[in-house]
């Protein structure tokens, strides 16, 4: 049923006129040991004067943010639907154009949702107001609508406190654009970068759609050792590991090569891994001591079927997570993106013709000649 939301909130409607006049909360102080035992403290007090717990054990939501916005998203401006929904998330955005009407932007999964909270229809404890904090993960039970200015929002007759955040996150505006600061402090970075967020979706596609590619084509997924006594399967500097109860020194692999041949000699026709590899190295932008490598070995096939293979699960991959064939690609912001093309057919060139092109000279053709040795 969907009624007009002007009748039970029409206060909250005329103040909305003024909620992009609202003051975000605690804008200007900074996290600092000050503000941390300050915070400890205003939460202890608010839970202890009502018998509650700084982190309860349970909250039931009733559906997912991202499924909140797919099933009331055609909710018309001004409108709500009369059903009570719970939802569970991060603030990360409080304004208040008044002590009766709060506006707070609740985050998940990549998703928001605005909380629309006004005194006049909220239940008991409207105090809690006064104690949230960007970062606090909150639980809301609310009414699914729409306000006047078309913000899909939750109207709130409980909001309870699910786990306090303790520190002064960096603002939304600035962000958190130190890259140290980032990679040291994923869990802020997930936080405030969207694009982060979405790098960590994307790989696990990239891994999902890898390996659906090869079980499709008939591969077996196994895991070989990543401790051994010897190195091999490439030419690179090991981690060296002591193995405590066997009183051995051992190594973490830098490829599963030998191990997959040694399936394929058993009779595992084809047969794939992926996992980490570690290498004892240095570090750039394109090299990591510690990474993720997929190695597959396909017997009684050559180049030509590799060529195909790899035109096939790259193109498809590409289109499959992206919906189409062309990405920008822009390693350094301070660069100009380049253009990737990954549609099918890709251009094949001859190794060695190519050679002489670009270096403009020629190579021998017998490979076993002294000229080419």
């Amino acid at each position: 049923m969907v009624t007009s939301v002007n009748e039970q909130l029409k206060t909250v409607e005329t103040d909305t006129v003024h909620a992009q006049k609202a003051q975000p909360l605690q804008q200007q102080q900074e996290d600092t040991p000050a503000y941390y035992n300050s915070r400890i403290s205003m939460v202890e007090e608010y839970v202890g004067a009502r018998n509650l717990t700084m982190y309860p054990h349970k909250f039931q939501i009733t559906m997912r943010i991202p499924e909140f916005r797919e099933k009331y998203g055609s909710i018309q401006s001004g409108n709500k639907v009369e059903e009570t929904v719970q939802l569970a998330g991060r603030v990360l955005a409080i304004r208040s154009s008044s002590r009766n009407l709060y506006f707070m932007e609740l985050h998940a999964e990549g998703s928001y949702v605005q909380i629309m909270s006004s005194r006049n229809s909220y239940g008991d404890d409207w105090e809690i107001h006064k104690i949230l904090r960007r970062g606090d993960v909150v639980g809301v039970k609310g009414i699914p609508g729409r306000s006047e200015r078309g913000e899909l929002s939750i109207y709130p007759v409980s909001i309870q406190l699910l786990s306090p955040c303790l520190h002064m996150l960096p603002s939304k505006i600035s962000g958190l654009r130190d890259k140290e600061a980032r990679f040291r402090q994923r869990y802020l970075d997930l936080m405030l970068n969207l694009n982060s967020r979405k790098t960590f979706q994307i790989r696990s596609k990239i891994i999902s759609y890898i390996r659906q590619f090869l079980d499709n084509m008939g591969f077996l997924e196994v895991e070989t050792p990543t401790m051994s006594l010897d190195v091999g399967g490439a030419n690179a500097r090991p981690f060296k590991t002591h193995h405590n109860d066997l009183d051995i020194d051992m190594y973490l692999r830098i490829a599963p090569e030998l191990y997959l041949k040694k399936l394929i000699v058993g009779g595992l026709d084809r047969v794939y891994e992926i996992g980490k590899l570690f290498r004892n190295e240095g570090i750039d932008l394109t090299h990591n001591p510690e990474f993720t490598s997929c190695e597959f070995y396909y017997a009684y096939a050559d180049y030509n079927d590799l060529m195909d293979i790899t035109e096939r699960l790259l193109s498809g991959m590409v289109y499959s997570i992206f919906n189409t064939y062309e990405l920008r690609y822009q390693p350094n912001e301070n660069a100009e993106p380049v253009l990737l093309n990954f549609r099918p057919p890709f251009r094949r060139v001859s190794m060695i013709d190519e050679l002489e092109r670009k270096l403009n000279i020629t190579l021998p053709r017998d490979f076993y000649s002294d000229e080419a040795t």
